[in-house]
């Protein structure tokens, strides 16, 4: 019980009887110095002043009054407040003494900051006075933003020193001097009005019996915190919402405006001519005079919805689509649209105003759109024209068959296409050109302008010969040997044929200069040292060579001739050689006696040079004192003795006989 008797709780700065709240004081830790207290309004008002009564301790030395108008998710300050004009400039920046110039200025007040009393003192924050607009309110609509608030947050920042404490100058610390020092406040009064935007006489309790009770925009349980509300307006001029704020559903022909002194606006009911209890205001309606109101002027905006009976538009004076409405009908008629009756196979579900006759559909025309419209053929079922574009004289076909009416050299139905002695429809079908010697007729190709060309003419006009012919206008067979001919084609104008390499003659069934051997012809290739000419012979390909060398292209050394490229006679003696002929080095290829490069020498053991004999003597038929064929006489290979004969000493002289060694003279007689 004691702890409640000394509790002071915030609820006591609105609870309208002498109970009071207390901070803690200083001694319990410097931060107390900081309190801030919110009081939520829910809902929103015009604040005229704010009340507040201290308690058991003086006014706070320096502080601010902060209000919010966004349910107390964002502050701005009100008014702020400090001990001394220089604390102004010191904590907020601004000075104290300055008139205030504009309806919504924040200015510094260091007027409510004195010492006495020390109890119960009283300050009273006029938001109005000294405003340039306090006595013309409902003009001025910064003055009216300024006064609105849903919240209002008072930002303690620093207790009053008493007069000997100077706090400043002694340890803050000191818990007999800082015990002393903390906010009460006994309470809080604010004085206002409800923001009603002039639309309102009063403003009353939203639930008399529960004058507490709160009208929130969000269920109870949600999450979310909702905009309440505990008063409520009783609107006129046809406004609604919670602030008057808004034209009533069915009166929005004019925009929403506040009333003001020189204002007195009242929201119009939309004419629908009873066909819709719903409209919205449009502004392009407005800026383009569309709506017509009750007083059956074209001003303002409003646009009607969900028309009934058929009717639709801005004022719901149009019959919709299908529908009409019959002369001297009225629109407040019971039911001013009737229906269409048309045929859907060649009306359209659109009849004429006040008469109901039926719209054609636009393939048909006539009284009883019976006739195919312009740009329509083949009744009854009119279908489009299909004139092509470039091809026709106008886009309207006649209405029976569908013929297009069409340019010089188009032709076809729809003139699509070039008419025979024409080409090129995307060019615009100009006259065929053809040649009249290598053409069949005048016509070409509708779309390429190929003339039909004669055998042995070719050519987009058959002006020239075909390939394989020459000699425009005759077009002769050009007759070229295929096996010699590059293509089977001549000159068109000269009727020389095109040469294979290595061909020649006018139809190329001869071998050119430089090759032989028709019908193959191979080239010459007279590139050995030897050749006197690069042509060879037309048949067997034999190149021209000098004497010194030999081969078909001149490219080795004649017989007699050695070391290639330069061919030098071998020089090789008759008597010891096997012919002319030596190896690459020079060196003779010798008989079996004889030796040296050029043969000019007997082999050891063969004598008499260049009979090279062999040194065969009968022992019987030599002298004793033979010392071997080397030793003879020039020209002799054996010495015979007295009776003996023969090259080798090897038979009797006639009249002799007997050769014997023994015998000094070989033979006796």
């Amino acid at each position: 019980m004691a702890g409640t008797v000394n509790a002071h709780p915030a609820e006591n700065m609105v609870d309208g009887n002498t109970s009071w709240w207390q901070s803690p004081p200083l001694s319990r830790g410097m931060e107390f110095n900081h309190v801030n207290i919110t009081i939520d309004l829910e809902q929103e008002f015009h604040v005229a002043y704010v009340w507040i009564q201290m308690a058991n301790s003086p006014k706070p030395g320096t502080w601010i009054l902060e209000r919010s108008t966004d349910y107390g998710k964002t502050f701005q300050p009100w008014y702020y407040f400090a001990e001394t004009p220089a604390e102004c400039m010191r904590q907020f920046g601004m000075e104290s003494l300055s008139p205030i110039s504009e309806d919504d200025r924040v200015i510094c007040r260091s007027d409510l900051a004195g010492i006495h009393p020390l109890e119960n003192a009283e300050m009273v924050i006029k938001i109005l006075e000294h405003r340039p607009s306090r006595f013309k309110f409902a003009s001025s609509e910064a003055l009216q933003n300024f006064t609105r608030a849903t919240n209002v947050r008072i930002r303690l920042l620093g207790t009053r020193n008493l007069q000997g404490h100077l706090m400043h100058l002694n340890d803050r610390t000191d818990p007999t001097v800082t015990r002393r020092y903390f906010y009460s406040i006994k309470e809080i009064l604010m004085g206002g009005r409800c923001v009603c935007n002039g639309h309102a006489g009063t403003c009353d309790i939203l639930d008399p019996r529960r004058p507490r009770a709160l009208l929130c925009r969000f269920p109870p349980n949600s999450s979310e915190k909702g905009e309440c509300r505990i008063l409520f307006f009783r609107c006129e001029h046809n406004t609604c919402g919670d602030m008057c704020e808004r034209c009533c559903p069915g009166f929005e022909q004019k925009k929403w405006q506040p009333t003001t002194a020189h204002n007195n606006f009242t929201c119009e009911p939309c004419n629908c001519f009873g066909r819709s209890d719903e409209c919205i205001y449009d502004e392009d309606v407005f800026v383009n005079r569309l709506s017509l109101d009750i007083h059956g002027n074209y001003e303002g905006g409003g646009r009607c919805l969900n028309c009934r009976d058929h009717t639709e538009g801005v004022n719901c004076n149009k019959c919709v689509f299908g529908y009409y409405r019959p002369a001297g009908v009225n629109w407040n008629d019971t039911m001013p649209c009737r229906p269409c009756s048309c045929d859907p196979r060649k009306h359209t579900e659109e009849c004429e105003e006040e008469t109901g006759k039926c719209f054609c559909q636009p393939r048909f025309e006539g009284e009883n759109c019976d006739k195919c419209a312009k740009g329509y053929y083949d009744p009854p079922e009119c279908k489009k024209c299909e004139c092509a574009v470039n091809g026709t004289v106008g886009d309207i076909c006649l209405p029976e068959d569908g013929q297009c009416p069409c340019k010089p050299g188009f032709g076809g139905t729809f003139c699509e296409t070039c008419e025979p002695g024409f080409t090129n429809v995307t060019a615009g079908c100009k006259e065929c050109v053809c040649d009249e010697t290598g053409s069949a007729h005048s016509n070409c190709s509708a779309t390429s302008g190929q003339c039909v060309c004669k055998p042995s003419f070719s050519g987009l006009m058959c002006d020239q010969c075909q390939a394989g012919f020459y000699g425009f206008p005759n077009c002769t067979f050009c007759n070229c040997d295929p096996l010699g001919t590059e293509g089977g084609v001549c000159d068109p104008h000269s009727g020389q044929c095109m040469c294979k390499d290595g061909f020649y003659g006018e139809k190329c069934d001869q071998c050119d200069i430089g090759f032989y051997g028709y019908p193959n012809c191979k080239e010459c290739n007279c590139v050995g040292a030897g050749a006197k000419a690069m042509e060879c012979d037309a048949a067997t390909g034999q190149c021209p060579c000098y004497a010194n060398f030999t081969a078909r292209t001149c490219d080795k050394c004649a017989v007699g001739f050695y070391d290639y490229p330069n061919c030098k006679a071998c020089s090789c003696l008759i008597e010891g050689a096997k012919g002319q002929a030596c190896d690459n080095k020079g060196n003779c290829y010798c008989k079996k006696n004889f030796e040296g490069e050029r043969c000019e020498r007997c082999k050891p053991n063969f004598y008499n040079f260049p009979a090279c004999e062999e040194c065969n003597c009968h022992p019987a038929g030599v002298t004793l004192d033979f010392a071997g064929c080397d030793k003879v006489r020039p020209g002799e290979l054996c010495s015979c003795r007295k009776n003996v004969d023969g090259r080798i000493c090897d038979h009797c002289k006639p009249t002799f006989w007997d050769l014997q060694y023994h015998n000094p003279d070989g033979c006796i007689g």
